[in-house]
C-alpha cells in the first residue's frame, strides 16, 4: 500500500488493523475501485470511509494514467529530436502481422485484338480463343510478368486457336479501369483502381500489315485534323455500328466525379467552335502528335516547327504560345472516356507537342457511346473533372492541396499535367485554385510571397486547425497533450511553446507546402513558366480570389429577366436562397451543372419555362451559361428536391450539340 492512501485511511481515524489486514491481503489504490461495496465493508466498517477511499483510488489511477500518457508523448518527441529510432506502438490488433495478408490477387484477362478494317480494337470471343480468364496472381507480379502470362493463355505454344502467330504481333497490356505502367505490380493496381475485381487486357496489333492501293492513298491524303481515341474505339462511331461484345469491358462501379443529371435533364453546348474538324480518322492510339501539319491543297505551306527545345530538370523548356502562330497550329481531337479523364488527358499530354496544337475534346460515356454535346463547355467540364480527380488522388491537404511523390508518376506525367494546366488556362481560364498559393508561387516565380504559416493552418486538417489557432490567440489555454497530437502527424521536431509557436508553422508549412514538393515543382517549372508573364503575383492572387465560389458571389451572378411575373418571382427567391443555403460542394457542382467548370465564371442567365408537372425540371447549355427553369414550383422543398436530385446523381451527358 503507498504512503498516500495509509495517510488517508489514517486520517479518516481507520484502526490500524484494518490497515493492516488491507496489506496483508494486498490490496491497494489499483484494487479498492473494481472491489464492490460488500467486500470492501470487511475491511473498512463505515460507508463514509469506504466511498473517500474509493474516491481518492480512481483519482490517483487517472492522474498516473495522464502522467503516463505524458511521458509517452514526450520520450517520443526526445527520441526524434536526437534521431534515435521511437519505439514501435501496435496501434491495432494484429497490425504487421505478415502472415495475415494475401500474398495473391484475383485477375480477369481478357484478349483485345487490333482490327485494321475498323481502326479499332475489338475483343476476341471465347470462340476464337479470347473470352476472359479467372487467374490468382501474385501481387508483387509486374505488368511485364502478367503480359508474360497473358501470352501464354491466349497463345498456348506461340499459337492462338484460330491458328495465328504471336511472333506477327506486338502485345502491351491495358485496362479500362486505371492507367497501366509496365513497371506497375498488381498491388498497385488494385491500390489506385479501387476495384474489386481487376481486369487486364492483352492488347495485340499486327506487325508490317500490307495495306491496300485505297489505304496507301488515303494515308496520302490526311487532313490537318487528326484524332485521337484514348478509349479505342473508333471516332464517331454509329450506335447500330458499334458491338456491345467489342466495347472495352466497363465496370458498373465506375469512379465517375461530378454530377449528373437524369436521362430526360437536357444540357445543350450549342455555340458552334470555329473550323470544326473533320471526320478523318488515323490509327485510334495515343501516338504522336504531327510534327508538321499537313495542309489542304492550295493553302501556303508553313515553316518547320522549332527545333527541339533545350533540356532542363523537367525533361523540356516550354515554348511559349501566341496567336500570330494560330494558323500553323494542328487541330487535333481528343476523345476522352468520362470517368478517366486524369489517366487520358495524362497520356495525351505526354507528347510535347501537344503546346503547340489546337485541341478539340469529345467524350465518351461509359457505354461506349460518345456524347453528341461539343463545345467550350464540354472542355471547361472535361478540365474539371480532370483537377477533381487530381486532387484526390495525386495531393495532400485540407482546405488547400499540394501534390505528394507517387511512385507510378515519373517526370514524364508531371510534365504532361503541367501542360495541361497551361492548356486548360489557354482554352478555358481554367485554373486549379486548390492548390496551395506559395506552391503556385513557387512554381511561377521561384520564390514565395504568401504567408507560409496561414497556408500550412489551411493545409492541416479542420481539427489541427482549430487547436493550432486557439494556440495563437491564447497559448495557455490549449491542452498541451492536443497541441502536441496536432504538430506530430506532420513531424515536428521542436517542442512548442509561446514564443516559437509561430516560427514554427513558418518552418513546418514550407516543409509541407515547398521542400515535400519540390520534385514536381522543378518539373513543371519549365512548362509553365511562360504563365508568369500572362499571371504576376498580384493577377495570380486575384484569380484565385475571384475564382473561388461562394454562396454570396454566386447570387451575384445570376442573371434574371428584368421584367418577370409573380410565379416567376417566387422561384428567383426559391433559387437564390437553394444556392445560399448549400455547401461548398453543392455549390461546385451547381455551378459545373450551369456552366461546366466549378469555378467562378461568366454571369448565369435564367430563362423561365413552362412545362407539365412529369417534365418539370432543370436544364442547363453550359456554353451559353443558361439555366432554364420551370415556373411550376410552387413552394421552395419542391425546388431543392430536383436540384439535390440533379446534382447528387452519378454522370451528366452533354447530348445537344
Amino acid at each position: 500500500m503507498d504512503a498516500e492512501l495509509r495517510g488517508l485511511l489514517l486520517q479518516r481515524d481507520i484502526d490500524e488493523e484494518c490497515i493492516q489486514k488491507l496489506e496483508n491481503e494486498k490490496i491497494d489504490a489499483s484494487v479498492i475501485p473494481v472491489m464492490n461495496d460488500g467486500d470492501l465493508a470487511k475491511y473498512i466498517p463505515k460507508a463514509g470511509d469506504r466511498i473517500a477511499t474509493v474516491a481518492f483510488c480512481r483519482k490517483a489511477n487517472a492522474s498516473l494514467h495522464t502522467k503516463s500518457r505524458k511521458e509517452s508523448i514526450m520520450t517520443r518527441l526526445r527520441q526524434r529530436v536526437s534521431g534515435e529510432a521511437p519505439v514501435p506502438v501496435r496501434k491495432k490488433p494484429l497490425a504487421g502481422n505478415a502472415n495475415a495478408k494475401k500474398k495473391d490477387r484475383w485477375v480477369e484477362l481478357g484478349w483485345m485484338d487490333f482490327n485494321e478494317k475498323d481502326k479499332r480494337y475489338k475483343q476476341v470471343k471465347a470462340i476464337n480463343g479470347g473470352g476472359t480468364r479467372h487467374r490468382t496472381i501474385d501481387k508483387d507480379k509486374t505488368v511485364v510478368e502478367i503480359n508474360k502470362l497473358a501470352e501464354d493463355l491466349f497463345f498456348p505454344n506461340g499459337f492462338s486457336k484460330k491458328k495465328k502467330r504471336l511472333s506477327d504481333y506486338s502485345t502491351e497490356i491495358e485496362s479500362s479501369q486505371v492507367y497501366v505502367n509496365s513497371w506497375s505490380t498488381v498491388d498497385n493496381l488494385y491500390e489506385e483502381s479501387k476495384v474489386k475485381i481487376l481486369r487486364l487486357y492483352l492488347c495485340t496489333k499486327i506487325v508490317n500489315v500490307t495495306l491496300s492501293s485505297e489505304e496507301e492513298e488515303a494515308e496520302m491524303h490526311l487532313t490537318s485534323t487528326s484524332t485521337v481515341d484514348l478509349t479505342g474505339h473508333e471516332p464517331h462511331a454509329s450506335t447500330e455500328e458499334q458491338d456491345m461484345d467489342d466495347i472495352v469491358h466497363q465496370e458498373t462501379d465506375l469512379e465517375i466525379i461530378g454530377a449528373v443529371a437524369p436521362e430526360d435533364v437536357q444540357l445543350d453546348d450549342t455555340v458552334p467552335w470555329p473550323d470544326q474538324p473533320p471526320q478523318g480518322l488515323v490509327e485510334p492510339q495515343p501516338g504522336p502528335w504531327p510534327d508538321q501539319p499537313p495542309q489542304s491543297p492550295g493553302e501556303p505551306q508553313p515553316g518547320p516547327w522549332p527545333d527541339q527545345p533545350p533540356q532542363g530538370f523537367g525533361g523540356l523548356v516550354a515554348e511559349p504560345w501566341n496567336e500570330q502562330t494560330l494558323g500553323e497550329r494542328a487541330l487535333v481531337t481528343l476523345i476522352i472516356r468520362r470517368g478517366h479523364c486524369l489517366t487520358d488527358l495524362i497520356k495525351a499530354f505526354t507528347n510535347p507537342d501537344s503546346l503547340r496544337a489546337d485541341v478539340f475534346i469529345k467524350m465518351r460515356l461509359p457505354n461506349g457511346k460518345l456524347e453528341e454535346g461539343e463545345g467550350s463547355g464540354v472542355t471547361r467540364d472535361c478540365f474539371t473533372e480532370f483537377w477533381t480527380h487530381f486532387y484526390e488522388r495525386c495531393t495532400m491537404g485540407g482546405d488547400v492541396k499540394v501534390p505528394f511523390i507517387r511512385h507510378d508518376y515519373q517526370c514524364e506525367e508531371w510534365q504532361a499535367i503541367a501542360r495541361i494546366l497551361v492548356v486548360g488556362w489557354k482554352m478555358a481560364h481554367y485554373f486549379p485554385v486548390k492548390l496551395a498559393t506559395p506552391f503556385l508561387e513557387e512554381v511561377l516565380y521561384s520564390t514565395t510571397f504568401s504567408s507560409l504559416k496561414d497556408s500550412f493552418l489551411q493545409y492541416v486538417s479542420g481539427q489541427e486547425r482549430e487547436v493550432l489557432q486557439k494556440a495563437l490567440e491564447d497559448f495557455d489555454s490549449v491542452d498541451s497533450d492536443s497541441l502536441l497530437d496536432a504538430l506530430e502527424p506532420h513531424e515536428c521536431q521542436q517542442v512548442p511553446t509561446k514564443d516559437n509557436l509561430i516560427p514554427l508553422l513558418s518552418q513546418m508549412g514550407h516543409k509541407s507546402l515547398i521542400q515535400a514538393p519540390m520534385y514536381v515543382i522543378e518539373c513543371w517549372r519549365p512548362i509553365v513558366e511562360h504563365l508568369a508573364s500572362v499571371l504576376p503575383p498580384d493577377a495570380l492572387h486575384r484569380v484565385i480570389e475571384q475564382k473561388t465560389p461562394t454562396g454570396r458571389a454566386v447570387k451575384d451572378l445570376l442573371q434574371f429577366p428584368d421584367v418577370m411575373t409573380a410565379p416567376e418571382k417566387a422561384v428567383a427567391r426559391y433559387l437564390k436562397r437553394y444556392v445560399g443555403e448549400v455547401d461548398l460542394r453543392t455549390l461546385q457542382l451547381f455551378l459545373r451543372f450551369c456552366t461546366g467548370s466549378n469555378l467562378m465564371e461568366k454571369p448565369i442567365k435564367i430563362e423561365f419555362i413552362e412545362t407539365s408537372d412529369f417534365e418539370r425540371r432543370p436544364q442547363s447549355h453550359t456554353c451559353g451559361f443558361l439555366l432554364k427553369l420551370p415556373v411550376g414550383y410552387n413552394n421552395y422543398p419542391d425546388l431543392r428536391s430536383d436540384f439535390n436530385a440533379i446534382l447528387t446523381s452519378s454522370v451528366w451527358v452533354m447530348d445537344i450539340i
